[in-house]
């Protein structure tokens, strides 16, 4: 944990930190980034496991929801990487021991294992099931998953800023 503080102070000192922190404009124009691009790949995400579930657009075949969705969402996430180590770097030592925070990151990491697993086993199989209104049920389940992870993901981001 020293060792943690240690890079989290080092992180705080550094020009970058000071040049994203040091201006209200600066870190409303990032923040004001992240959203938007949340609000792209969480509506992309959503679309797609809507789609997995029966719920919506079954009439649109999965591979070719996909093939539309993922330079959205694959964009979108860059953009949130990108502004969400911006904002870590202005505020590097609140950020190593706030709990949301760091819950916030396992279940990104928890959604890319969820879409790693879906992409390498369920979508393998896509072309028996890619144009019926019905998906198999290990498709509603990556669905069902990535909704409530992402839910929680933007849920967390929300909270970072009032849990000290």
């Amino acid at each position: 944990m020293d060792q943690l503080s240690a890079v989290c102070r080092a992180i705080d000192v550094s020009a970058l930190s000071n040049a994203v922190s040091g201006f209200n404009q600066t870190w409303a124009l990032i923040q004001t980034l992240h959203l938007a691009a949340m609000s792209v790949l969480v509506a992309s995400i959503t679309t797609f496991d809507l789609r997995l579930l029966g719920l919506a657009m079954k009439r649109v075949s999965v591979s070719r929801l996909a093939d539309r969705l993922l330079p959205a969402t694959w964009s979108a996430f860059a953009v949130m990487m990108a502004t969400g180590g911006l904002m870590f770097v202005g505020q590097a030592p609140k950020y190593c021991v706030n709990w949301i925070f760091l819950t916030k990151v396992v279940l990104i990491v928890l959604a890319g294992l969820n879409m790693a697993i879906f992409h390498f086993t369920v979508y393998r199989s896509v072309s028996k099931w890619d144009e019926t209104a019905t998906t198999p049920l290990s498709a509603k389940l990556v669905g069902t998953f990535s909704v409530l992870l992402w839910a929680s993901v933007v849920v967390a981001g929300r909270w970072i800023g009032f849990i000290a």
